[in-house]
C-alpha cells in the first residue's frame, strides 16, 4: 500500500525533476575518458582473472579463484564507474545557443507548387 500511495502523490513530472536535480551535479566523462575507463576495466579484469586462476590452481581451490576475481571486479568498478577527474580532461566544446530569426518561416500563405501526381511507369523485369 505504501508504493500505491507514492504513485498517486508524485506525478511523473515531479519524479523527473527530482531525478534531473540529483544527476545535474554529477560531472560526465568525455569520450577519451570513456576510452581510458574501458581499457582500465579490461586490464584490471584480465590481470585479476589471470592471478585468480594461478592462485586457485596453486591452492587447488576454485573458491580462491572466485575470491580473487571478485576482488578484481570490485576494484575495477571503483576505478571505472565514478567520473574521476582523470576521465574529464578533454571536455567537448559546445556551441552557444543561437536564436533563429523569425524571418526564416515563410510569411506568405502559399505553399510551394506541388508536382504532378502522375506516376512514371517503371519497367518491371520478367523472369523467364
Amino acid at each position: 500500500t505504501h508504493i500505491h500511495t507514492l504513485t498517486h502523490t508524485h506525478t511523473h513530472k515531479q519524479w523527473y525533476q527530482r531525478r534531473v536535480a540529483i544527476t545535474a551535479g554529477i560531472p560526465e566523462m568525455d569520450f577519451e575518458g570513456q576510452y581510458l575507463a574501458e581499457i582500465l576495466q579490461y586490464v584490471i579484469l584480465g590481470v585479476s582473472g589471470l592471478i585468480g586462476f594461478i592462485y586457485g590452481y596453486l591452492c587447488e581451490s576454485f573458491q580462491q579463484t572466485f575470491y580473487v576475481v571478485a576482488v578484481g571486479s570490485m576494484l575495477a568498478s571503483m576505478v571505472v564507474i565514478p567520473p574521476w577527474p582523470l576521465y574529464r580532461k578533454n571536455p567537448l566544446p559546445f556551441h552557444k545557443v543561437r536564436k533563429t530569426p523569425s524571418a526564416a518561416v515563410p510569411s506568405s500563405g502559399k505553399s510551394k507548387s506541388v508536382k504532378s501526381s502522375k506516376k512514371k511507369k517503371v519497367p518491371t523485369a520478367t523472369l523467364r
